[in-house]
């Protein structure tokens, strides 16, 4: 059993999606979690920065004692993963596009994709769109400007709205029948996602699965907090940018009140 904390960060508060999920399937986990709220999003930043800013917010994790770091930032990811393994001694979980699941749920084999820009074009998504996807279509959609309306906690506004038809009706019109959420920010749109697409689309939301790897990693490692300590758990937020707009959309997006702490 171990009780350090569990890492988790991303460009913003995309991430709290794999948190909500991370929390149902491992109540027993302390978890800090990071919004790169100051930079965020990443998805039209170059590499390096990415890597910088992913490289710097590791670095405060590991200080405060965590025992792995999930990346729940689908760029990141693609970004700074591989290398973060080899230059830190813990372990890492990431994220990427349900490109698997969607070939494996699709009826017609037309899937539509949407993501960044930054992980769209990233080498990561090319492997792994050649490793699953050589016997279906793929859409892929980049949706510049999505991720800062769920940042704005604004999930539900007319320009959120405005921009999802905007990027979901061209691979309606390629007749898809399913659709893969490339970025964690928007599983907070799955709602209206749904709305647009009549409930015709299947939408493949891997945040899930995310917490699934991270709970085989801690068994693996030995490292699961099994609870028998007794000690309570906790949830410790902390943002790069304004925390009080942080609180303010964390509220928005999964109903609670919490308090945020700045990471400088």
């Amino acid at each position: 059993m171990n009780t350090d904390p569990v890492g988790i960060f991303d460009s913003g508060l995309g991430g709290l999606s794999v948190l909500q999920q991370v929390r149902k399937v491992l109540p027993e986990e302390s978890i800090l979690y990071v919004a790169d709220s100051g930079h965020a999003p990443y998805g039209c930043k170059d590499t390096p920065f990415v890597e910088q800013r992913s490289r710097f917010i590791t670095e405060r994790l590991i200080e405060q004692g965590v025992k792995i770091i999930v990346i729940a930032c689908n760029t990141a990811t693609a970004s700074t993963i591989e290398k973060f393994r080899q230059d830190y001694g813990i372990p890492f979980v990431g994220v990427e596009p349900g490109i698997k699941p969607a070939v494996q749920l699709s009826r017609n084999g037309k899937i539509g994709v949407l993501a960044t820009e930054a992980t769209l074009a990233s080498e990561r998504y090319k492997q792994l769109t050649h490793r699953f996807a050589s016997a279906v279509q793929l859409y892929n959609q980049a949706c510049p400007g999505l991720a800062d309306q769920v940042e704005y906690g604004q999930p539900d506004s007319s320009k959120t709205k405005i921009l999802l038809t905007q990027y979901i009706n061209p691979l309606a019109a390629e007749n898809i029948d399913t659709l893969v959420l490339g970025c964690t920010h928007y599983s907070f749109l799955s709602k209206a996602i749904k709305k647009i697409t009549n409930e015709e689309i299947t939408i493949v939301d891997t945040s899930q699965a995310v917490a699934e790897q991270l709970k085989r990693v801690l068994q693996r490692e030995l490292l699961q907090n099994t609870g028998a300590s007794g000690i309570k758990p906790d949830v410790r937020y902390y943002s790069t940018g304004s925390i009080t707009k942080t609180a303010r959309a964390i509220k928005t997006l999964m109903h609670l009140d919490v308090d945020v702490s700045e990471l400088c």
